[in-house]
């Protein structure tokens, strides 16, 4: 019967007939409390409408149960109750009810004697044998203290405020707009580009060794340099590291021991990725042969990489047992640790420091890179781009759509201008949306049609999630502004 109440009433009646009953069950001190509710005295009054003792007794019921159930059916505490804030809440709920209520009055957002009535005699619980029963109706009403006026008046408040409800949620598109959205999105292109800024290409200013000699000798320098060998300390610093393939053969039983012995006294250097691909139980190791990245000590289970460092280079491991089961490492090759102190990489610190102060070198190179890559993209030269953008903080999409509604590429968001000149370029033409500070060049691969089903759909779900971000904004707005100009007098004496 709850979770009918839940899905058919809303704030007043939710609460009204299932809470005020249990009320006293739901947590210690709870019933000293709501005996000061009494007198018939108000909580607030909000443009001269009031919040009863009842109202927000009846919220303040919905609300105790809520956290109640959410932890684990325990009661609160009158301490718990003061410092959750939940009294200040439910009363900020109602006032906000209030000025929605008051809201629909004013907008003409009437409610006839008819549609309450309507609405009483479809509430399940005053039903029996599917028909509404006038005495049911009165005897429950009657055990909760509400006259039929009373609960009528809670029930057209509440009606008012679907109306209200419903005026926010109508979100009017016209079938010529959801059209020229279709077209739009339905514009598709095809495109490469790459986005450097000036400062990132300064890895590629030359720098002569007097100029770093200079830098060097400068005691002025030397803070900076010690600064940047902090930044950079993890690539001057780098513990020992192993490359390995395994083989693992899941389960820590004699027939999972049997299994693996058996593939180890068959592996030798030349075979084992044709093995791992072949037995390992490992899933990411059946197509690559077994293999694994470099790692450091400390990235393993303790079990394997105890075995894998003591290892040689080119040297297969007997059978391993750790947690996943059983493994055969093979060591393709080590890197012993290094730690380079700031005297030895200085004069590198040095030059990319010079590198970032000559404004004029970067402007050139800004210049003469842009007609590079222009001239590489045209080619379709992308390995050549790529290897660049691994020297410099680029960013790099290629063969990536953009449609015109959108307008992004991969992270970059085209401007109004960009994308209407972009759409109007013909394929393989490259065009400049950099500036004195930015290479940014895209150029057209194809042009495309989108299947228009998929989009159809895809947009349907867009609009209906736009529609309702808009209403919950609109909504909340009026409420913000509806509360900065009513008159709202609270009686904490009665709360």
């Amino acid at each position: 019967m709850k979770n009918a109440f839940a899905s058919k009433m809303s704030y007043f009646i939710l609460t009204f007939i299932f809470l005020i009953i249990t009320a006293s069950f739901l947590f210690s001190g709870f019933d000293k409390f709501s005996g000061g509710l009494g007198g018939g005295k108000n909580v607030a009054t909000v443009d001269g409408t009031p919040i009863s003792a009842r109202e927000f007794q009846i919220a303040l019921n919905r609300q105790v149960e809520f956290y109640s159930q959410m932890m684990g059916g325990k009661g609160l505490s009158q301490k718990q109750l003061e410092s959750m804030g939940i009294k200040q809440s439910v009363l900020d709920g109602l006032i906000k009810q209030k000025l929605i209520g008051n809201t629909a009055n004013t907008m003409g957002l009437a409610v006839s004697l008819e549609e309450i009535k309507s609405e009483i005699k479809n509430l399940s619980y005053f039903k029996r044998n599917e028909q509404f029963d006038v005495n049911l109706y009165r005897n429950v009403l009657q055990s909760n203290g509400y006259s039929p006026t009373q609960f009528e008046e809670l029930i057209g408040n509440d009606l008012k405020q679907k109306k209200v409800d419903e005026l926010f949620n109508s979100t009017l598109i016209s079938e010529n707009y959801v059209k020229d959205i279709l077209n739009f999105k339905n514009s598709m292109l095809n495109v490469s580009a790459i986005k450097i800024s000036r400062q990132s290409l300064a890895p590629l200013v030359s720098v002569s060794e007097q100029e770093i000699k200079e830098y060097v000798a400068k005691p002025e320098n030397l803070k900076t340099l010690e600064a940047a060998y902090t930044e950079n300390y993890a690539k001057y610093n780098q513990p020992e590291e192993v490359k390995a393939r395994h083989i693992l053969i899941k389960g820590d039983d004699a027939k999972a021991l049997e299994k693996v012995t058996a593939i180890r006294s068959a592996l030798t250097v030349k075979n084992f990725s044709t093995v791992a691909n072949k037995e390992t139980e490992d899933p990411s190791g059946k197509t690559n042969g077994g293999d694994l990245p470099w790692f450091s000590q400390g990235k393993m289970v303790p079990e394997f990489e105890k075995v894998a460092f003591k290892m040689q280079k080119g040297e297969i491991s007997q059978p391993v047992k750790t947690e996943y089961g059983y493994h055969i490492i093979y060591l393709e090759d080590k890197k012993a640790a290094q730690s380079k102190p700031l005297d030895l990489v200085k004069n590198e610190l040095a030059q990319l420091a010079i590198q970032k102060t000559k404004a004029q070198d970067l402007d050139q190179l800004l210049k003469s890179e842009q007609d590079k890559i222009s001239a590489l993209l045209k080619a379709n030269k992308i390995a050549e781009i790529e290897a660049l953008q691994k020297k410099v903080d680029a960013q790099f999409f290629k063969n990536t759509e953009v449609n015109h509604y959108d307008q992004t590429i991969g992270q970059l968001t085209l401007s109004a201008k960009e994308a209407d000149d972009l759409f109007k370029a013909n394929t393989g033409d490259v065009l400049n949306f950099g500036n004195a500070g930015t290479i940014y060049l895209v150029m057209v691969n194809s042009k495309t049609i989108g299947d228009e089903k998929k989009l159809s759909e895809k947009l349907s779900g867009e609009l209906t999630s736009q529609g309702q971000a808009h209403s919950r904004n609109s909504r909340e707005e009026l409420v913000r502004k509806l509360n900065n100009k009513a008159k709202i007098v609270t009686n904490s004496s009665v709360i």
